[in-house]
This record gives structure tokens, sequence and C-alpha cells, in this order.
């Protein structure tokens, strides 16, 4: 099999959450790209970027649809991927990308409020929607699950304890689904970012003191493009990872491994 026809998605349908903005997007864009048909889904009060993300994915001529829901609300998870399969089948491809963080955030002065939000959204949004497209992935004996964890599952960064722990939680249902999964032709893998440029890290981005303070940390020197994520999306979501399975792929540009001397 040629690299290109490795990489091909047609005929195969594709949920991306949180593809309003940043590594959603770009995601979305990505697997349209690859040939997929696209649900792009986000928040009801991000309709206007969601719309503009929809406009991107559909330039590739293949059928797409953009879907608002609250992650946080398992009623509206349960009803966008009724909507999803309705509109353009089942579900073969699914990209849990969004995700909230509340920064800074000190666990023991933390609102007990915050804490069920950044989980809701960021962990348990992640097993109902695999709970709901695994059946009848499984009726097809293929399909493919690519959940957004971060760098910060690996690291303990002051303030951002909900943030990470959700997200090591990420990377740890990952690798359980992939023990369930076991058998079933299906794979589950995780990607954890490290810094990337998204509306989420302008604070950062777009100071150039602090953006030069923080390639320091990185053996790359530079952050993401979202792009360069959503290429690792496409890949796990392919045939050529077709022997990928349980795994978290980090994608932070050397970032936990240490600065170079």
């Amino acid at each position: 099999m040629s690299l290109s026809n490795a990489l091909c998605l047609d005929s195969q349908v594709a949920l991306v959450t949180g593809a309003a903005s940043g590594i959603g997007r770009a995601t979305a864009i990505a697997l349209a790209e690859a040939g997929a048909s696209v649900v792009a889904t986000d928040l009801e009060e991000k309709s206007d970027e969601l719309a503009e993300t929809l406009c991107s994915i559909e330039k590739n001529a293949h059928p797409a649809a953009a879907l608002t829901a609250d992650l946080s609300s398992r009623a509206e998870i349960e009803g966008l991927v009724e909507q999803a399969s309705a509109q353009l089948g089942p579900v073969d491809i699914l990209a849990n990308v969004a995700g909230i963080h509340r920064y800074p955030a000190p666990l023991l002065t933390l609102p007990e409020s915050v804490w069920d939000e950044t989980l809701a959204v960021n962990l348990k949004s992640v097993l109902a929607l695999c709970q709901l497209v695994v059946p009848p992935m499984r009726k097809k004996g293929a399909g493919c699950i690519i959940n957004i964890a971060s760098d910060s599952a690996f690291d303990v960064i002051a303030g951002e304890g909900p943030y990470g722990i959700s997200k090591i939680g990420v990377t740890k249902l990952t690798a359980y689904l992939a023990k369930e999964l076991g058998g079933t032709g299906l794979r589950v893998n995780a990607v954890a970012p490290g810094w990337v440029k998204t509306p989420a890290t302008a604070f950062m981005w777009s100071d150039p003191e602090m953006l030069e303070q923080a390639a320091q940390d990185i053996p790359l020197r530079r952050i993401a493009d979202p792009a360069e994520i959503a290429n690792v999306v496409v890949f796990l979501a392919s045939s050529l990872a077709s022997y990928v399975h349980g795994h978290c792929i980090v994608v932070d540009g050397g970032r936990i491994a240490g600065v170079p001397s």
C-alpha cells in the first residue's frame, strides 16, 4: 500500500469535539483533507467560530456537519452522537479534543464547581462519547478513537492540578479502553500536546517575553502549531498506525524530556 493510500480516510465518518478553534479545528480540517466526512462540534456560544471550521472542512468536497453540544451534559452528548449518526452515518473515528483549563487553581482552595466542571468536560465526556460510539464500531469490526491528553499529565505545574489530573485520567482511560477493546478490531490511543498556539494560550504566545521564556524550556525552542498535533491524530486514525493501540504519544517538542545542556 502506498503512503498516500495508507493515509486516506475516504468513506469514514469522523466526530471531532472542541472543533471551533485551536487543536480541534486543525484536527477537523486535517481529517477532512485526508478524506473523512467530518462532524465538528463545540459549544453553542462558539457557533460563529464553529461555522468557520465547517466552511474550511467543506472545501474538501466531502460531506460535513457542525453541531453544538455541552459536553458536561450526558443528555447533550447522547443527542450529539444521535444527530451526527443521522446526518453522516455511524462514527468511524472519534477525536476527543474538547477540554477546559481553569488556571491558576490551587487544589487546597479549589471550588468544588471548578473541579466538577473540569473533570466533566476533560474526562467524563471522553468516556461517555466512547460508550456511545463503540457499539456501532464493534458491529463493523473497525473504528478508531483518539483522545487528547496533555504533557501536563506527566508534569506537576503549580496551579494546574485539576487540568493535569483530568489529563492523566485521559491517558489511563485510554489504556483501560485498549484492554477492553482487544480483539474487536477497534483501536484507541491518546495524544499529549505541550504548548500549542491556540486561543487558550494567547496570554503566553502574544507576549514576546513570556513566549521566549516558554521556548527556553522546550528543546525545539518553539511552541507547536495546532496542525502539528492534528497531523499526529490523522496518523493514528490511518492504517499507518494499524499496530498502535493503547498508547499516548507525547507531542511537546521535547519539553518533558528536559532541556539539553
